[in-house]
């Protein structure tokens, strides 16, 4: 006598999901390079305090990478940085080397490049006055390694694209943060604050990357914070 197992609907789902990534059409590319930079004797980018300087490393700061691509046709580069915010002409100067290394593949048009916001990393790296003063001026140490570090984790993103998929999910988050000046943003017109359920934005974005064997790989948070 044959017994015929019926596959439960838990195990069907799964395998109607692995069925549907590796049908994918998308390419997924992961990197990641250190950007840590000056240890010590350099201003922190972002207090504006010359007195707030580095004295070693607590932890290593990294650039990080995701590629999204399709196989023969278009593609885009988000690369988030642990620094303050990202710079013109790091910007620039990275866009040029890509452009030696892989032609027109990379260029401002689909390449992103963005800060965490954090003032626990070396300043000096920006091109403008206003924004060197308290670090005494330009410091190269900060931006070779903030050049450096860019280019290679998404050299490192390039050379290991593979099939997979990415998956969006959104959702609010209360008590991650508050409105630093509630009587300040009752200044809005009523009609612009009623657009809105709240005076943050308490909305989180989570991006999962997966390869085609359904193995995640990564998570990419997005969340307005101050």
């Amino acid at each position: 006598m044959t017994i015929q197992q019926t596959p439960s609907p838990k195990l069907m789902h799964l395998k109607s999901l692995q069925r549907t990534i590796s049908a994918s059409n998308y390419l997924v590319g992961l990197g990641s390079y250190d950007i840590t930079g000056p240890a010590a004797d350099v201003n922190m980018m972002g207090y504006a305090n010359s007195g707030q300087t580095a004295s070693g490393v607590h932890i290593r700061l990294r650039a990080r990478t995701f590629i999204v691509a399709e196989p023969q046709g278009n593609r885009v580069v988000f690369v988030n940085l642990d620094a303050c915010m990202a710079e013109q002409l790091v910007t620039i100067k990275v866009l040029e080397r890509l452009k030696a290394r892989y032609g027109n593949s990379y260029t401002e048009k689909n390449v992103a490049i963005s800060g965490i916001h954090t003032h626990a990393g070396p300043g000096g790296y920006l091109q403008y006055v206003v924004y060197i003063v308290t670090s005494l001026g330009f410091v190269r140490q900060s931006f070779d390694a903030l050049v450096d570090g860019i280019e290679q984790s998404i050299m490192r993103a390039h050379e290991n694209l593979h099939p997979g998929s990415v998956y969006v999910n959104k959702g609010e988050i209360l008590d991650a943060g508050v409105n630093r000046s509630p009587s300040a943003y009752l200044n809005n017109p009523a009609a612009e604050r009623a657009k809105y359920k709240y005076d943050v934005d308490k909305e989180m974005t989570l991006l999962k990357f997966v390869d085609d064997q359904w193995v995640p790989s990564t998570v990419l948070l997005l969340m307005e914070l101050q």
